[in-house]
């Protein structure tokens, strides 16, 4: 499970909102070779380059060289489903002024770019229609440029991999080798940026090429659907590393299929503050009264999970969950004080008794039990207690599922229910009970 902290705000003009710094994950084989800065989601509403990132990281593997990964690059964007909320981040790279919001997250990508390490940059995006040299139709033209591979010239001279056209000619031919339908053909689009188009002059590929670094960009077509769009977008990647001379394995067949599976992946879950898991998966749409630790902003609290591309949205006076573009549910908060002195409750789970970490999730056949613990109440969500006036604490009773009402579970069909525990009134986890 990996760590990831999160920038996370309000749509208000300042500082707080944006990444300070890139976000890079080092993939590093066991034998040394080239690297390549693999860079997605710059902007927001392109959710086939960060989805690529995201399964490169997931489930690939580097056996020689490395990939250095930027999951997402504009993440607060990302999470508003905007291509960019301060602009297009992919033309700040020529000029900026430092009083932008997002300059420190673009002199950061800047030195990821030109660091000596990095010997090529491949950038994700998605694009409109298909690409083609000639006109042949108004999806089909010169000015799409969805299924295309871009270089900004011809030769970068002098360079380790400054063979730019020869390269992409090598990656393209990869990539239409697993072709899906004609329709879907790479060409490659030379912008010739260095001639005049004032557009791609602002842009990060052209920043890596005057700094002596070879660069180029994969477009997706936006008329395919999400997995397909990272089908091409991977057969590209592979097709790059291979010309680099960059070895890995992988753990699934690439088919857009397999891909959706992966995106789609039900056991993908997500640990919020090291003490309340949830699958991402199957949830509510809406989680009421969901402990939050009152006096924190959202962009402190860690979240652990094997995706890259979560975050928490504060939306509405709700808090959402987003996967990527996704909404997989919005937390209605109760904002409390939060307690770190417990970190497992004692649990009987179908007869047996066993310790289990706050922040995980049991599977219950039958019925299970909370062993009381001195100082400490327990809450079952959904659950009621027999006798009016006792005291709200559930701790030492047996619960089966009928005891629970259905509609106060965490996912669509009914199975899963949060137990949390607290310290007085402070919020110590939770563990949640699956019913099988």
């Amino acid at each position: 499970m990996k760590a990831v902290f999160l920038c996370l705000s309000l749509l208000l003009p300042c500082l707080a909102q944006v990444d300070q710094a890139v976000h890079v994950v080092h993939k590093d084989g066991e034998k040394k070779g080239p690297t390549l800065l693999l860079i997605g989601g710059i902007q927001g509403d392109e959710p086939g380059g960060f989805n690529t990132t995201n399964i490169f990281l997931t489930h690939y593997k580097v056996l020689s060289g490395s990939v250095w990964v930027v999951p997402v690059l504009n993440r607060y964007s990302m999470l508003r489903n905007h291509r960019g909320i301060y602009g297009d981040l992919n033309r700040k790279f020529a000029y900026l002024s430092p009083k932008d919001p997002e300059y420190p997250l673009i002199q950061s990508i800047k030195a990821a770019i030109t660091a000596p390490q990095v010997n090529a940059i491949l950038h994700l995006h998605d694009g409109s229609g298909f690409y083609r040299p000639t006109y042949e139709t108004p999806l089909r033209n010169p000015k799409r440029w969805g299924n295309s591979f871009i270089i900004d010239q011809k030769e970068l001279p002098n360079v380790p991999f400054g063979h730019l056209k020869n390269i992409s000619e090598k990656t393209t031919a990869h990539t239409n080798s697993f072709l899906l339908k004609p329709l879907h053909r790479y060409h490659i689009h030379n912008t010739h940026t260095a001639k005049g188009d004032k557009e791609m002059e602002k842009a990060l590929t052209y920043f890596a090429i005057k700094h002596q670094k070879p660069a180029f960009a994969n477009e997706a077509s936006k008329e395919l659907n999400l997995a397909t769009r990272v089908y091409y977008h991977l057969l590209s990647v592979e097709g790059l590393l291979q010309q680099l001379g960059i070895t890995y394995s992988k753990d699934f067949t690439l088919t857009p299929l397999a891909i959706y599976r992966l995106i789609n992946d039900s056991k993908l879950t997500l640990i919020l503050n090291h003490n309340t898991i949830l699958p991402l998966y199957g949830l509510r749409p809406y989680l009421n009264f969901f402990p939050f630790p009152k006096n924190t902003s959202l962009d402190s609290i860690p979240l652990e999970s094997q995706s890259y591309i979560l975050g928490l949205l504060p939306q509405k006076g709700q808090v959402w969950l987003k996967y990527g573009n996704k909404v997989m549910t919005r937390f209605v908060p109760e904002y409390m004080d939060f307690d770190s002195s417990l970190e497992t409750l004692e649990l009987e789970i179908d007869g047996q008794t066993q310790k289990v970490a706050l922040g995980s999730i049991v599977n219950i056949e039958h019925a299970f039990k909370v062993h009381p613990l001195e100082g400490y109440r327990v809450n079952v969500i959904g659950f009621a207690l027999p006798h009016e006036g006792e005291q709200p604490n559930e701790a030492g009773f047996k619960i089966a599922y009928k005891d629970l009402s259905h509609r106060f579970s965490i996912d669509k069909k009914g199975k899963m229910y949060r137990v949390e525990v607290y310290k007085g009134n402070a919020f110590c986890g939770m563990v949640l009970v699956r019913f099988l």
